[in-house]
């Protein structure tokens, strides 16, 4: 069997349910699973949809990981710990796939993973990024080489030891710290490579499309089918739109630079906010500190330029 699962808790559960329906669309044989990292009672999940809550995960510290974390790296510490939690339920699992919740599928990735490798990594960039004043090169070699919202394994001694040594490090290493070496789970996605070497990195145009493409791939309506470079889109990523995260909410005016994406996404908003609704859940993630981030971001994000500004003058003498 295959399994598609994603981590979420209270806050982005709607935006879990629309990628568990497009999996359903486009990739149908495979199992796909909702890791809670929350306290829920779901009475009307849908039945293409299992449910993994985080209670029936053996995390150690995972007591220490809920007060020290804000509830947005919690999620991401939780990942490959939720991974390693499926292929002991499943010791059957040929194949593993994490897929966040902004993700969403437009076509099946089958075709995109070949038989030779036991690991799939999305890049970043492919291509050198074309000057920008929102978003450069240094900014994603703090991020991570790899975005942390996508990558595949097939279960061997390699990839297992993999994922439990990418798994304790999120423990006490994952916060969003980029001055300390640290980004939640994905700075550790560089080291795959030297841990598995038969690593595919997927650099179809078309897969994984989100503000780390826009600058660089050009996303257009062509007939009924949307393509990039030339290439069929496969899947959208909407991470740090409409929903806080933690690298590229920064980044979330370059949206603008591509019509297609940002109709895309705002066809994808009116998805989440219609799950939303269904939902009528409200309430702070039960783990993890509260951190209420996206309403003031800007503004202590200009307050920190100004400062930079007149520590910068200051030195000048």
């Amino acid at each position: 069997m295959n399994i598609i699962y994603t981590v979420c808790n209270r806050t982005n559960l709607a935006h879990a349910l629309a990628l568990a329906d497009s999996v359903l669309q486009h990739q149908p044989e495979d199992v796909f699973y909702i890791g809670l990292a929350d306290t829920l009672s779901i009475d009307k999940l849908p039945a293409h949809v299992k449910l993994f809550p985080v209670s029936e995960l053996a995390i150690p510290d995972f007591g220490r990981m809920s007060a020290e974390y804000y509830d947005f790296e919690l999620l991401h510490a939780v990942r490959p710990w939720f991974g390693l939690g499926l292929l002991k339920k499943h010791p059957e699992c040929r194949q593993l796939s994490f897929l966040s919740p902004t993700v969403i599928l437009k076509k099946s990735f089958d075709s995109l993973l070949n038989t030779d490798s036991e690991f799939y990594l999305t890049p970043n960039i492919s291509t050198p990024l074309k000057k920008s004043p929102i978003l450069d090169d240094k900014r994603i070699l703090n991020a991570g080489m790899y975005h942390s919202g996508s990558w595949t394994l097939r279960p061997s001694d390699k990839t297992i030891a993999a994922l439990e040594w990418w798994a304790h490090r999120t423990i006490d290493r994952a916060r969003f710290d980029l001055c300390n070496g640290m980004n939640t789970d994905q700075l550790w996605l560089n080291y795959m490579p030297i841990w598995i070497p038969a690593t595919t990195t997927l650099h179809n145009s078309g897969w994984h499309y989100g503000l780390n493409a826009v600058l660089n791939k050009n996303l257009v309506l062509n007939g009924n089918d949307y393509e990039a470079d030339g290439q069929p889109l496969i899947s959208l990523e909407f991470a740090g739109l409409g929903h806080f995260d933690p690298i590229w909410s920064d980044h979330a005016a370059l949206v603008t630079e591509n019509k297609a994406f940002q109709e895309l996404f705002m066809q994808y908003q009116r998805i989440v906010i219609r799950k939303k609704q269904e939902l009528e859940i409200s309430g702070e993630p039960a783990f993890g500190k509260y951190a209420n981030i996206l309403p003031n971001r800007l503004m202590r994000k200009g307050i920190a330029a100004k400062l930079k500004e007149l520590n910068n003058y200051i030195d000048q003498f």
